[in-house]
């Protein structure tokens, strides 16, 4: 049984990542089937991971240090 990953992109109506203090971020809900894999926040200064049902501890990289990370493991 093949189970679809879906991608949810939860958007302000403008998004502005690069403007200092917007306050503004795009949050993509990565889910397998009914199942939360977790929640990627990307903002103008850093991207977030919270694993699903984890609401206190986020892995939290730089732009800069997160594409250091993919590119380490490609």
């Amino acid at each position: 049984v093949i189970t679809k990953t879906q991608v949810i992109a939860n958007l302000p109506n403008s998004v502005e990542l690069t403007k200092r203090n917007s306050k503004n971020s795009m949050t993509l809900e990565i889910r397998t089937g009914d199942v939360l894999l977790g929640t990627l926040v990307m903002g103008r200064g850093s991207v977030r991971w919270w694993p699903a049902g984890n609401s206190v501890h986020a892995l939290k990289k730089s732009w800069k240090r997160f594409a250091a990370m993919l590119d380490e493991h490609m």
